[in-house]
């Protein structure tokens, strides 16, 4: 089996944990090389009423490291931005940040929020942008760029839309997984309140069984039969 390279880019801290670690974890022990790259320390956010002791950007970056260390992916590459201010104007430079991190792991595979950010979070919506940005322009190109999200017939369920497509979804069974997630997302104690709504809401949607949904947003392998079962199918 040839290692694969497989890279999701995110805005904070918590947002691999609580998307898609069962796929990263399913990869990771298949002897993959899967990495995150977190655009900031998340020091605007925090979600519990537990004392944080120093400063928060700090305390979630060890959140994270340790996070990463309970998955069994490589340990996260973090960048200088910061939490909230992820725009327009950011743009360029958080393009060029994140440029230089793919030029020295060349993932084959790459994943980012789907283009409404899942909760229609700026800081979200401006990393999709800025890796889409980077492929069209023809700076770095993977082999496969996917979108992480939920389906529109699922996502109706909580309440949101979905951008997702649902002819060329990638549907990853993480069920023997869902343990090390777990533990992955209470890493995150900062965020408590999130992670214990999120863990119910997985569990209320499950009939015990997991997925995890991806769909094609840029690829340079054809042709692709869908649904995938396998992120690294026709690599």
């Amino acid at each position: 089996m040839k290692k694969r390279n497989i890279a999701c880019i995110f805005a904070h801290p918590d947002d691999e944990s609580f998307g898609p670690s069962g796929t990263l974890i399913k990869l990771a022990k298949a002897g993959h090389n899967a990495y995150v790259i977190t655009a900031t320390k998340g020091q605007a956010g925090q979600s519990s009423d537990k004392k944080i002791i120093g400063d928060l950007g700090s305390h979630r970056a060890n959140e994270l490291q340790q996070a990463c260390k309970i998955m069994g992916i490589k340990p996260p590459i973090l960048l200088d931005f910061f939490d909230g201010t992820l725009n327009e104007h950011q743009l360029p430079l958080l393009k060029k940040s994140i440029l230089m991190e793919l030029n020295k792991i060349k993932p084959e595979v790459i994943i980012v929020y789907e283009r409404g950010g899942i909760s229609y979070h700026l800081d979200h919506i401006a990393v999709t942008k800025a890796v889409l940005s980077i492929y069209d322009d023809n700076q770095y190109r993977p082999k496969k760029l996917y979108y992480f999200g939920l389906p529109p017939s699922l996502s109706k369920q909580i309440g949101r839309e979905s951008t997702l497509n649902d002819e060329k979804l990638a549907i990853i069974d993480v069920s023997e997984f869902m343990d090390v997630k777990i533990k992955a997302m209470q890493a995150h104690g900062s965020q408590e309140k999130d992670y214990v709504r999120i863990i119910k809401r997985l569990k209320d949607m499950s009939k015990g069984e997991y997925f995890e949904y991806f769909s094609i947003a840029r690829n340079n392998i054809e042709p692709l039969s869908f649904p995938e079962s396998d992120l690294l199918n026709g690599l």
